[in-house]
């Protein structure tokens, strides 16, 4: 996933500069070495930016699981403080079935 978002992030970068600088009237070398540099910058930064979101991603992935965990183990004392509570209730008062 990281590198096909690398590859499209360069190949926009490329694509982009060179519409803009033929559209501009520069020369065709100019503008394939401006491209070039372009698409390692782009790359670059899609690279930085895929990571940045798979790292977040995964950080969220965890806290969710963690969280689930929790409320499944409040749901659980729940469920047993129900369950002992009329048992509580008829220790109190043994009249009461």
């Amino acid at each position: 996933m990281i590198k096909w978002g690398t590859l499209v992030a360069g190949l926009t970068g490329f694509f982009m500069v060179m519409v803009a600088g033929l559209c501009l009237g520069k020369a065709w070398g100019s503008t394939v070495t401006s491209a070039t540099f372009a698409a390692l910058a782009f790359g670059l930064a899609g690279h930085w930016w895929m990571i940045l979101w798979i790292r977040s991603m995964m950080s969220a992935q965890i806290e969710q699981s963690e969280l689930e965990a929790v409320a499944t183990q409040n749901a659980a004392a729940a469920k047993a403080e129900q369950e002992s509570e009329p048992e509580k209730a008829t220790e109190l008062n043994p009249n009461i079935e």
